[in-house]
C-alpha cells in the first residue's frame, strides 16, 4: 500500500511517500505569493501533479488545530483549513479512489517519540522533528519534510493505539 503523508502549510507543504513501511519519497512545494489564494492554488497544483505521476492509495493528513484564540493564529488557522478544504476537493474530484485520513500533530509525534505540550516551543519541536528524520532514515530534510516523514512513519509503523487510524 502506498501512503502519502502531507504535511499541509499555504507556503511550504512537506509530502512523503512510503511504499508499505518504506520512504521511497519526499518533496516540498513552495508558494511565494502574497495571495493566499494564489499559494493555495499553486500547492494544489503541485500537489495534483505528483498524485498524477505517482500511485497512491492513502493520504494521512495532518488535522488542522488552532493553538490559541489570538487573532494571527486565528487567521493561521482559517487559511489552513481552506488548504485543507482544497486537498479534500482536489482528492474527491481527480483521485476518488484515494482515501485521506486526519492525525493531529500531538498524535503523530507522541507515536514517534517527539516530546510537546508544556515548555515545548514550536521551534523546539520542529528541530526534534529533523533530529528524529536523522537518526531514523539518515537524511537532512527541512522541519516540513521532517513532519510529513513522521506522520507517515507514525502511520505505516502503527506506532500508537490511541490513535484511531481507521
Amino acid at each position: 500500500m502506498r501512503i502519502l503523508a502531507i504535511d499541509a502549510s499555504t507556503k511550504s507543504t512537506g509530502i512523503a511517500l512510503f511504499d508499505d513501511i518504506k520512504l521511497i519519497k519526499y518533496d516540498c512545494f513552495t508558494a511565494g505569493s502574497s495571495d493566499l489564494v494564489k499559494r493555495i492554488q499553486k500547492i494544489i497544483a503541485s500537489l495534483n501533479t505528483f498524485l498524477s505521476e505517482n500511485q497512491v492509495d492513502k493520504i494521512i493528513l495532518e488535522e488542522v488545530r488552532p493553538e490559541d484564540n489570538n487573532f494571527q493564529n486565528l487567521k493561521t488557522h482559517k487559511a489552513l483549513m481552506y488548504l485543507q478544504a482544497a486537498i479534500t476537493f482536489l482528492v474527491h474530484e481527480n483521485f476518488p479512489k484515494v482515501k485521506i485520513e486526519y492525525v493531529y500533530p500531538s498524535e503523530w509525534r507522541r507515536a514517534c517519540g517527539i516530546r510537546t505540550g508544556r515548555g515545548m516551543r514550536r521551534e523546539m519541536v520542529k528541530i526534534e522533528d529533523i533530529s528524529f528524520v536523522k537518526e531514523k532514515y539518515l537524511i537532512d530534510v527541512n522541519d516540513d519534510i521532517a513532519d510529513a516523514i513522521g506522520i507517515g512513519h507514525a502511520y505505516v509503523n502503527k506506532l500508537d493505539n490511541e490513535i484511531n487510524w481507521e
